[in-house]
Order: C-alpha cells, then sequence, then structure tokens
C-alpha cells in the first residue's frame, strides 16, 4: 500500500504501518549563536541544549603543583516543546572557558539557551578547574564543577566544584602526597562525576557525557556524545583522560599546556602541571540541536488528517503530532536492618527501581511511549510502599514494594514496573528475593564474617534500574560495619573500618518541571558511625536511630549496628515510597484519582499527571 500524505487526493485511510506526516521532521544544529525558523507545518520540537565547558587549571613553574580539569558544560534534553509553524526562535550557544595561563583556577564556561517562549531552557557553563598557587584550588561550581588541584601542601579533600542537578556532576578532589604523587581530579561530565586523583596511579579521569542520540541522530564531532569533563593532571606518571563526549586530556610536561575540549561538544579542558608554567586546556564551546517534530502513525481519514493539519492534534486527541509520551516509575525503598550488643551491623536499604524516559540522565533512559499507547480511558497506577521499619532488634530490613505504570491497559502489555528495593541485609540472612531488587541492599556484619551486598537490577530491565549494594568489610565485633544500599545511579559504598558505607546516589529528573533526585541508597550501619544516605532521599544509617528514606522518591532507609536497649527502637529506618509521574502533549486531557494525586499544566503546554499513592489516570 503506498504512503499517503496529508492533502493527498486518494479518499482512503492510512494505515498503521505508514507514516502519516503534516510534513518533513527536519534537524538543525547551531554552533553559533542565531535562530532557528520552524517550518510551516511544526507545532512541536525537541531541543537538545549543551553550554560551554569550564577551562582547566593552570600551574607555575614550582614542581608541587598540578591542575584539575574543566568541568563539561551543562547538557540536557527537553521535549514536546510547543511552537508555532514558519517562526524564528533565537539560540544562544556558550563558548567554552579559557585555561589558566601559568596559574589559577580555569575560567567557566558560558552559558548555552534555546529561546522558545514556551518552554525556554538555559543550562549553565562548567566550572573551570583548580589550580596553584594556594587559594585557587577548588574547581569551580558548573553545568558540571571543575576537578580540584593539588598545590603546596593545601587542603584537598571535597575541594572539587559542584554540578547542577539534571545537567551535570561534580568533579573529583586533587590530592597531596609527596610531589611525584600530586594529582589533580577530573572535571564533572553530563552523565558521571569526575575522578579523584590516584596517588599512586594517575590524576582523575573526567567524567563521561550523556549520548543523545536517541533523540536527535548522530550528529557532530562525537556522534551525539556531549558534554565530557576534562583530565586532571598528575605531577609524575599517567595524566587523567577527558571523559567521552569531548573532554580534554591533562598533559604535565615542560613544553605542554592542558588538551582541550573538543569545538561544539561542551568538554570540558584538560588540567596541568609543572615543570614549566603551563596553561589548562580551553574549554569546548556548545551545541544547540532542535529536532522539528511532524510525523506520526495512525489509521484515519483523508478529511480527519486534513483537519488535523491546521490543529496540530490527531483525531482521536491523544497523539500529538507523533510525539511519545514520557514517564517516571519509581518503586518503593527497602528499609535498613537493626543491630544488637555492638556485635552486630546491618546494611542500608536499596533504593526503589527507577525507570524514566526523556527527562533523566542518559544511561538511565528508556524509551518513551508511543502516542498511539495511551487511548482514551482509565488505567491504573500503583505506587509501591516503603519497606516497613524492623521491629525488633537483630533484624533484616524490608524489600520495598513495586509501582506500576500500565498504559497498554492489560497486564504484560506496555507494563512498566519498577521493583521494591532490597532489605538492608545482616543476621539472620535474609532471602535473596528480600535482598535483592531494584537496587539491592547493602551487606551486614553477622559476629563471624562480612556479607556481600546483594545485586540490584533485579528481575533484568534495560536500561537498568538499579545497582547492587556495598559490602560489609568488618573483620571483628570491634569495627562491626555494615555496606551502604545502591542507588540508581550508583552501587552503595563496602564499609570502612568501623564506618558503614555510603549509600549510592539516585538519578536527577525534571520531568515535573523541578529537578529531583531519586531512588538514592540507605547509608550503612556502623559501630563507629554509620554512612551518609545516597542523594535520591537515602537515609543515613548510625550506630542507632537511623534515617528513613524520604517519601516519594523510593530512597533505601539507613540501618544500624548498636541500637539502644529496651521494648522498642531506635531501629533501622523505613523506605520511602515510590512515585509515579506521566507527562504529555498539551492536547491530552488528565485527571486522577484521588485527590490527594495532582494534574498540572507545564509553561510550555505539555500535561504532568504526579501520583503519590495509588489510584486511577483518566485520560480523554
Amino acid at each position: 500500500m503506498p504512503r499517503n500524505k496529508v492533502g493527498s487526493a486518494n479518499g482512503g485511510v492510512i494505515g498503521k504501518t505508514n507514516n502519516a506526516s503534516f510534513g518533513k521532521d527536519k534537524i538543525t544544529t547551531k554552533t553559533s549563536s542565531g535562530n532557528v525558523t520552524t517550518q510551516s507545518s511544526t507545532r512541536l520540537v525537541t531541543t537538545v541544549v549543551v553550554a560551554g565547558g569550564g577551562g582547566g587549571g593552570g600551574a607555575p613553574s614550582s614542581p608541587d603543583h598540578v591542575s584539575g580539569g574543566g568541568g563539561a558544560g551543562g547538557a540536557k534534553v527537553v521535549t514536546c516543546i510547543s511552537v508555532c509553524g514558519n517562526t524564528a526562535y533565537p539560540m544562544t550557544v556558550g563558548g567554552g572557558g579559557p585555561g589558566a595561563s601559568a596559574s589559577g583556577q580555569g575560567t567557566s564556561g558560558n552559558s548555552s539557551i534555546a529561546g522558545f517562549p514556551s518552554n525556554p531552557t538555559t543550562v549553565c557553563g562548567g566550572g573551570g578547574g583548580g589550580g596553584g598557587p594556594p587559594g585557587t584550588c577548588s574547581g569551580a561550581n558548573g553545568g558540571s564543577g571543575g576537578g580540584g588541584s593539588s598545590a603546596g601542601g593545601q587542603p584537598t579533600s571535597n575541594n572539587f566544584g559542584t554540578g547542577v542537578c539534571g545537567q551535570g556532576n561534580p568533579g573529583g578532589s586533587g590530592t597531596d602526597a609527596a610531589p611525584p604523587g600530586l594529582t589533580g581530579g577530573g572535571g564533572g561530565g553530563a552523565s558521571a562525576a569526575g575522578e579523584t586523583g590516584i596517588p599512586a596511579t594517575r590524576g582523575g579521569n573526567g567524567g563521561d557525557g550523556t549520548d543523545f542520540s536517541p533523540f536527535i541522530g548522530n550528529i557532530g564531532p562525537t556522534c551525539s556524545v556531549f558534554a565530557g569533563g576534562g583530565g586532571g593532571a598528575k605531577r609524575s606518571g599517567t595524566q587523567g583522560t577527558g571523559g567521552s563526549g569531548g573532554g580534554g586530556a591533562a598533559r604535565c610536561s615542560s613544553s605542554g599546556n592542558g588538551f582541550p575540549g573538543t569545538a561544539n561538544t561542551g568538554g570540558g579542558g584538560g588540567g596541568t602541571g609543572a615543570p614549566g608554567a603551563n596553561a589548562g586546556g580551553t574549554g569546548g564551546p556548545g551545541i544547540v540541536v532542535v529536532k522539528e517534530l511532524n510525523k506520526a502513525s495512525g489509521v484515519w481519514s483523508m478529511q480527519s488528517q486534513f483537519q488535523a493539519q491546521s490543529q496540530g492534534t490527531w483525531p482521536d486527541g491523544t497523539t500529538v503530532l507523533g510525539v511519545d509520551v514520557n514517564y517516571l516509575v519509581v518503586a518503593g525503598g527497602g528499609s535498613g536492618g537493626t543491630g544488637i550488643n555492638n556485635i552486630r551491623a546491618y546494611g542500608g536499604g536499596g533504593a526503589g527501581g527507577y525507570r524514566a524516559s526523556g527527562f533523566g540522565p542518559s544511561p538511565l533512559q528508556g524509551s518513551a511511549l508511543s502516542g498511539s499507547v495511551l487511548t482514551p480511558g482509565d488505567f491504573a497506577i500503583t505506587i509501591g510502599a516503603g519497606g516497613a521499619q524492623p521491629t525488633s532488634f537483630n533484624d533484616f530490613g524490608k524489600k520495598g514494594s513495586d509501582s506500576i505504570f500500565n498504559p497498554g491497559g492489560v497486564e504484560g502489555t506496555d507494563m512498566i514496573t519498577s521493583t521494591g528495593g532490597g532489605a538492608g541485609g545482616g543476621p539472620p540472612s535474609p532471602q535473596p528475593s528480600d535482598f535483592a531488587g531494584g537496587s539491592g541492599g547493602g551487606g551486614g556484619w553477622n559476629g563471624v564474617a562480612g556479607t556481600p551486598g546483594a545485586p540490584g537490577n533485579n528481575p533484568p530491565t534495560s536500561p537498568p534500574q538499579g545497582t547492587a549494594g556495598g559490602n560489609s568489610t568488618s573483620s571483628s565485633d570491634g569495627n562491626a560495619s555494615a555496606g551502604g544500599g545502591g542507588g540508581a545511579t550508583d552501587s552503595g559504598s563496602n564499609s570502612s573500618g568501623s564506618t558503614g558505607g555510603q549509600g549510592g546516589d539516585g538519578a536527577p529528573n525534571d520531568i515535573t518541571g523541578s529537578g529531583v533526585a531519586y531512588s538514592g541508597g540507605g547509608g550503612g550501619g556502623g559501630r563507629g558511625g554509620g554512612g551518609a544516605g545516597g542523594n535520591g532521599g537515602g537515609g543515613a544509617g548510625a550506630v542507632d536511630g537511623a534515617g528513613a528514606g524520604s517519601a516519594n522518591t523510593g530512597g533505601g532507609g539507613g540501618g544500624t549496628a548498636n541500637p539502644a536497649s529496651g521494648a522498642s527502637g531506635p531501629y533501622g529506618g523505613a523506605g520511602g515510597s515510590g512515585i509515579v509521574v506521566v507527562r504529555a502533549p498539551s492536547a491530552v486531557t488528565f485527571s486522577v484519582a484521588p485527590g490527594s494525586n495532582s494534574t498540572s499544566t507545564h509553561p510550555g503546554g505539555d500535561k504532568i499527571a504526579t501520583f503519590t499513592v495509588s489510584g486511577t489516570l483518566t485520560v480523554s
């Protein structure tokens, strides 16, 4: 059957396997500031916006100075932006920040802006890398943060720059050792933090960028992988490499400056070091890509399609120019376990499974739902409860419950299920079905040996919905400690000495219009102190009285090691409940029940339904 287009003289219908079109999908790439003019038929666009990368730090001639890599420019994809046809929209492409010349902190990159009035998008330039002399050692904050330097015995702990939620990640810290071991931290990237320098091995590698090819195809010098961090320098030995997505490598020699970030990737510049007064690498300029969305699939008469052409909406009102429906589905987090008598330590609860499309970090992005899937009708939404707080001493945590969005209306059809977080481990040993989950629970100390953390992404999904819990490395009752629960983006940390491991970090997501992190793991308990909860609602571990996972984040609860005696707690922390968010183009109408759930309209016109308790989504 031939493909028919709107306006054809053929009076039949368009088959489901064919593309109906108001015009052509079109991709415009801006490597310098200027306007993008839409086609006359265009109503909706997707845009990828990348800011300029930060410059690497510089180093004076003194042999005891090395610098950090520049942070990548902020990077973000925004879908379903309402536009008018045949209209010019201004785009600003941020330049990369110069590397510091000879000494000092690298210059931060410049912001990039997609100037659509219905949904203006600004991303921040990458933070400059730290450099010498003392007083300029810290990496600067930015879209992604710059890496810290090492300079003449100056403090290096946590001297990295921070990133912006939903745009990038922090840089790595420098490390101060004997001069051959001086290292700078790598700059943060869009999908990963920069590495802390490793004195015995190398400078910190820059954090990797994000692959935006699922949204815009293979564009630019790095095939749509943008915003990699710059590498940190090492006084002697192996230099830090730039992160994927255009990050520049570090260089430490008498004749070499740090390598620049790749042009139009937002990559951070590489760090440098003595001997020689060397400059950091310049950050790579950013890029703005606009994809006009004009195609869709469906079965409609030619008359209906002709009417749709002028309205910008397909006849059934649920598919708008073929634009997909995006979602966030987070399960309940697992709870942490409860120790006893100084000789037991329990792991942090694993985060609830995280599954999302369109508005979170690329490695965790699933496919958006086809607009033809979500037809008018009622759809059940299940919100997973967090694992219950233990009610007795010497008890492991409880697994969280699943969250479910079932747009197909039939079990197993287009169903999106996020699995509850695993229980915090310890004696008595939990069954595998309790310990593993969306993210796995941390391993506990059982008075004889430390136990490993449980696996995440169980059952497996693609992309993965979570990570493994950390291990207990305890060797005696005196330093009883437990691993942190896994988070959406990072595994839980192993315990260290008598201190519990940190919970793994969750994932930032701005599907609601506000950047919020979800699915952080709970910190492990420890006789000498508990591990911190992971970013994204994870509860902190403790000696006793561990923190609970935050409500509607899927955060895991913290574990304990030495609770107070008595008939009641404090015990390990309860897991945080889950959440489901659905976002669709403006022609769709949402209503929700019960009333404790909510609907909203994004400034760009998209409709958003947010479920914090189980209920019903009505689409019309």
